[in-house]
């Protein structure tokens, strides 16, 4: 069976690639490790299928493992304006050929409001698969929706979607301080042009200045910047 980080690949109804959850597989330290994290915690689903028969038959997998479908809609379009995605926990989407358009509405949903997403498909391909990483997909099950397999994946795509946003907040620091260091040196370049200065002693001039006013030295490099533009 192919792993792929971040993704869920597999076609189910080949017997080989059925076999037990096993939390080891995934990354998890022990049993014990991921019962504490998953198991025997509600969760607040968000379910969009078009096909009323199949989304009953999840809806009723869903609660007999203690989860609440607090939405059904019967396309991802709705999903951007629903006031559910603020409480939901998760996403499941059934697709029977997902195209384009669910992608580019998964794509708005993890810009805006991101979320763990399961995709369950009947039919894919290598762009399909592509374009569901993309989008922010962390399950993408082929012709897999059997009622005894929807909790462990659940698990998965919610492990999977921390690390990610794990990654992502960490990114999200270093770029916010990178950007605050090339404003001080910014500031400090100016201050020592027009206050011929030395670098040590426009340093020291910024620290003052956060220190007096009690901000962070970068909002006061950026008060700088902002002043010596308007002088020019």
């Amino acid at each position: 069976m192919k792993k792929i980080q971040y993704l869920v690949l597999a076609n189910l109804s080949n017997p080989l690639i059925r076999m037990n959850f096993n939390p080891l597989h995934w990354g998890f330290s022990s049993k014990k490790q991921y019962n504490a994290l998953f198991m025997n915690t509600a969760l607040k689903i968000i379910l969009v299928d078009e096909n009323t028969g199949r989304s009953a038959m999840l809806r009723r997998a869903l609660q007999d493992q203690g989860h609440e479908v607090i939405c059904r809609m019967d396309s991802s379009a709705h999903l951007q304006n629903s006031n559910e995605m603020t409480h939901a926990d998760v996403v499941i989407l059934n697709a029977d050929i997902p195209d384009s358009e669910v992608f580019a509405n998964l794509t708005d949903i993890n810009k805006t409001k991101p979320k763990p997403i399961v995709m369950f498909t009947e039919e894919s391909n290598s762009e399909m698969a592509s374009s569901a990483i993309k989008s922010g997909v962390n399950a993408y099950i082929v012709d897999g929706l059997e009622e005894n397999r929807v909790q462990p994946i659940i698990d998965v795509a919610m492990a999977r979607f921390r690390e990610f946003q794990a990654l992502k907040d960490e990114l999200d620091a270093t770029r916010n301080q990178l950007s605050e260091r090339k404003a001080v040196e910014k500031a400090k370049g100016l201050l020592m042009k027009h206050k011929d200065i030395t670098e040590n002693e426009a340093y020291q001039a910024l620290r003052k200045m956060a220190m007096d006013k009690n901000k962070r030295i970068v909002d006061v490099a950026e008060s700088v910047i902002h002043a010596f533009e308007l002088l020019d």
